[in-house]
């Protein structure tokens, strides 16, 4: 894994920013299905905001005005004191993988490229630890999560995610357009849940 992590600070900002925006993309579905539960929060914008980062990979044209794209992703990541169900917490990930992305477009804080890596990793265990019975045994817990189908799954698409880009030499629009597919995966999330349209 530390090689993984090693591989993502060595690539280019621009290789960084759509990793983080593949991770987020995977993610998203989990953010609808919170506020289709809720009635709160903004799935489209939270969609559209991460739509903006694509266009700006794809096109050298786009801008992106960073700071109100900021404002409005912070200002729709739920407050899990509010809310008394388990699915507050993979909608706030959810959200804080389109910000981190975001901020990864801007060329801040180009270490947070693992932190959304560990973040879907988390998103996963949580799942598990709160849907189905673990082993007490320590060792036997970290074995289960590990072989775990979900956690199998997330290691093949995030290594599958860092293979395109590294194969990309340069933003292609087509080959971003490709990627953004295969990590929206027909709207099922890392949790392999999907949102009703």
């Amino acid at each position: 894994m530390s090689n993984f992590f090693q591989q993502l600070k060595e690539l280019a900002p621009w290789q960084q920013t759509a990793y983080a925006a593949a991770m987020a993309e995977r993610m998203l579905p989990n953010y609808s299905l919170f506020c289709q539960a809720t009635g709160q929060g903004d799935a489209a914008q939270m969609k559209n905001s991460l739509m903006l980062i694509w266009e700006l990979l794809s096109s050298k044209e786009s801008k992106i005005n960073f700071e109100v794209q900021i404002e409005k992703i912070a200002q729709l990541i739920p407050d899990a004191n509010e809310f008394d169900m388990y699915g507050v917490y993979p909608a706030i990930d959810a959200a804080m993988a389109v910000h981190t992305a975001m901020e990864l477009a801007m060329g801040t804080l180009s270490e947070e490229v693992t932190r959304v890596s560990r973040l879907m990793r988390q998103t996963i265990i949580g799942f598990i630890e709160a849907t189905e019975t673990l082993p007490d045994d320590e060792k036997k817990r970290r074995s289960y999560l590990n072989d775990h189908e979900l956690m199998q799954f997330d290691r093949d698409f995030q290594d599958e995610v860092l293979t395109q880009i590294i194969a990309m030499k340069q933003p292609n629009k087509e080959a971003l357009k490709a990627l953004r597919l295969m990590a929206a995966n027909d709207g099922i999330s890392c949790l392999g849940l999907s949102a009703a349209e």
